[in-house]
């Protein structure tokens, strides 16, 4: 079905205005780019240009911003477009800290993170930045985190971080390791097959977030077998109402982004969950949550927006 006139000049104006705001360039600024206003409000969420705002006022969330731009790119857009972002996030040595200089962002208390690392690592493969000292010395550091076993230090069972040093991992090209660090992942199953957030009392239960990126880690890997097996069928006969997943008794729009992404990631259809995603987006962009009383949710659209369009971060560095 064609569009409009009018419709194609009203989405080509919504990417133009995307790219003004990183005083950059449009990719492919003709394209249709679906769900326009949504790439536009969240474009429009990055504080100076630069990056993701968290929880307190004024510090960015690297985990947030990397997140969105990862959505960003899913909507075509490139490292020119989002220049200001790409470059702070991704390309700046003091920013992003290196084994000589600890103190950027992927460090707390002096220490690496190598689930950041895993993220840096996925961004940069997913905008097609060249390869540059500074991604070098982020890749060692993850690499030195990964016991032989394939356990990963800092991670404490976390599925989150290893997820995504499983797929920054493979973003690199490593995929021997990708495959080790992988293979313990798997082992963090619950007995329900589903995946928990981490080790700790509280979230030893199976959750559609966890359980869907470590689905989407073993899937980049190509691991399959009856944990990715138990993993789908986890997420499918805990869908609420078959089209949306609930957290703490209220709909929980990131764990059902997240589901889809590892879902799609396992080969698996999502039009049902995609449709009710749809229907969270508020009149001018942007997801609903249940906590954003009616309006847009930057931290729910950071993680949902690939999800609208039934598609998983995989597809962006394959």
């Amino acid at each position: 079905m064609f569009e409009t006139k009018t419709g194609l000049r009203k989405i080509a104006t919504l990417i133009m205005i995307t790219a003004l705001i990183f005083g950059g360039s449009a990719n492919a600024a003709n394209a249709e780019v679906k769900h326009a206003d949504t790439v536009r409000y969240l474009a429009s969420q990055f504080v100076n240009k630069k990056f993701i705002e968290g929880f307190t006022p004024g510090k960015a969330d690297y985990n947030f911003t990397i997140e969105s731009l990862l959505q960003l790119r899913a909507a075509g857009q490139t490292a020119k477009s989002f220049a200001p972002a790409v470059a702070h996030n991704l390309q700046n040595a003091s920013a992003v800290g290196t084994k000589k200089n600890p103190v950027g962002l992927h460090f707390v208390d002096r220490k690496f993170q190598a689930g950041r690392g895993g993220m840096f690592l996925v961004a940069s493969k997913a905008f097609a930045l060249p390869k540059s000292s500074l991604r070098t010395s982020v890749l060692n550091l993850v690499k030195e985190n990964v016991k032989p076993s394939g356990e990963v230090i800092d991670a404490s069972g976390n599925s989150f971080t290893y997820a995504w040093v499983v797929m920054g991992l493979k973003a690199a090209g490593e995929d021997k390791l990708a495959n080790l660090v992988a293979t313990k992942l798997a082992s963090l199953a619950r007995p329900d097959g589903g995946f928990g957030t981490d080790l700790t009392g509280d979230t030893l239960t199976s959750a559609s977030d966890s359980t869907g990126i470590a689905l989407m880690a073993l899937s980049a890997v190509k691991k399959s077998g009856s944990v990715t097996t138990k993993a789908v069928e986890w997420l499918n006969k805990s869908l609420v109402e078959g089209n949306h997943f609930e957290a703490w008794g209220e709909v929980d729009v990131n764990g059902t982004a997240y589901a889809v992404m590892g879902l799609t990631s396992a080969g698996q259809k999502v039009a049902p969950i995609q449709k009710w995603l749809v229907s969270r987006l508020a009149p001018k962009g942007g997801l609903i949550s249940a906590w954003s009383e009616g309006k847009a949710d930057k931290y729910a659209t950071a993680q949902g927006y690939i999800a609208l369009l039934g598609s998983n971060y995989l597809a962006l560095f394959k």
